[in-house]
């Protein structure tokens, strides 16, 4: 079709009206197939001539990638994207005239933050360079998905190392505590000054041993397969408990604990007894991370098919480098930390047809924001593969 196109329009000067009629429509024709053909694409497309202005751009173009889509004015495409990021990556890139594909950048949109990948080249016509293409991918949900992978590939290799654990650590354990109240008693029946450094040092023994329990407890946690218990609850009366049990312990800390609680909220089935520990471990965390005060919101929302809840702090946040891997097991920034608190959050969301997500931005404050179905049918165990 281009072909006899272009034939046909070094005979123009030969034809008549409807002759130049006919080519202009099979001309507009072409046009308007193109078109549609990049409106089909998924990947965003902007077409830049030899002056680097955006000449043409397809529908996925303008819902991927914020910029001044309606209003180029002469102006090379770098100056109208938004994300200055990504601006300084393709004015570069351009002028180098470069190659480059798939490079990511991430897009602090506070409603919905993205990944995009973003491929830059030159347009080249007859060995000559007349303009650029640049493809932009939104590639987040590719990326919670490898993260989701990730995670339950760590989740099945702990699992692995569950029943050694629970022979090698905690079966001793039990041993050594029972010896050491064995020697308390004893040291009890002696007499003189030195008794009270003795019994001194058992209770520093007590406290480790409580603390080495609670670190094999809470991995045994981590890895085993949860068999949830269902009931019906309502999520609202759960965080007004839980609050007025913390209210105390956080006041002497120097925190506050705002509720903003949607009413006639429906019931969900959960298990409550995960869901307060859930709970729990999102606002110890919102505390340690709020050493001098501020405040801890619990929030909840719903609509059709799911309930959400929101627990945010006002505290130091979390670095951009390690946001993605909170969930994981054993990873900490705490110098006490056992790295395996959000390691229950991540599998209690999850063992209830739930999901998380975490937004965070350092010394604002982080939120985490949790999503559960209204309804459930069926007790189901977390399982992994091995």
């Amino acid at each position: 079709m281009r072909e006899f196109i272009r034939r046909a329009l070094q005979k123009t000067s030969r034809m008549n009206g409807e002759q130049i009629q006919s080519l202009l429509t099979m001309i507009t024709e072409e046009y308007e197939m193109l078109d549609a053909v990049l409106d089909s694409l998924g990947t965003g497309l902007l077409i830049c001539d030899a002056y680097h202005v955006v000449v043409q751009n397809n529908k996925a173009a303008t819902r991927i990638l914020p910029m001044d889509y309606h209003d180029y004015q002469e102006r090379p495409v770098w100056a109208c994207i938004h994300d200055p990021e990504i601006s300084a990556f393709v004015e570069e890139t351009i002028e180098k005239k470069e190659t480059v594909t798939a490079r990511e950048f991430p897009l602090n949109d506070e409603h919905t933050p993205k990944i995009l990948s973003l491929s830059v080249m030159p347009l080249v016509k007859s060995k000559q360079v007349r303009g650029t293409i640049i493809m932009i991918d939104d590639i987040t949900d590719k990326k919670k998905e490898e993260l989701k992978n990730r995670r339950l590939e760590s989740l099945a290799s702990l699992t692995n190392l569950a029943a050694n654990v629970a022979h090698e650590i905690k079966n001793p354990l039990g041993s050594i505590s029972i010896h050491v109240q064995l020697v308390r008693k004893a040291v009890e029946r002696l007499t003189g000054a030195d008794t009270c450094s003795i019994c001194k040092y058992l209770d520093v023994v007590d406290e480790e041993m409580e603390r080495l329990n609670k670190i094999v407890v809470d991995f045994l946690f981590a890895v085993r397969p949860i068999s949830f218990e269902f009931t019906a609850l309502n999520i609202n009366e759960l965080i007004q408990d839980l609050a007025q049990f913390l209210a105390g312990e956080f006041e002497q800390a120097g925190i506050s604990i705002d509720l903003d609680l949607v009413k006639d909220i429906p019931q969900i089935q959960g298990d409550e007894r995960f869901l307060r520990q859930m709970l729990i471990n999102l606002l110890k965390n919102a505390k340690a991370a709020m050493e001098g005060g501020g405040i801890a919101r619990l929030a909840t929302r719903f609509d059709d098919e799911t309930i959400r809840i929101t627990v945010e702090d006002t505290g130091t946040g979390i670095p951009d480098e390690v946001l993605n891997k909170i969930f994981e097991p054993y990873f900490t920034t705490k110098i006490d930390g056992t790295g395996l608190g959000l390691t229950m959050v991540y599998k209690v969301v999850k063992g209830h047809g739930g999901d998380i997500t975490v937004q965070s931005r350092p010394s604002l404050g982080t939120r985490f924001t949790i999503q559960l179905p209204i309804y459930r049918r069926a007790q189901k165990m977390l399982e992994y593969e091995e």
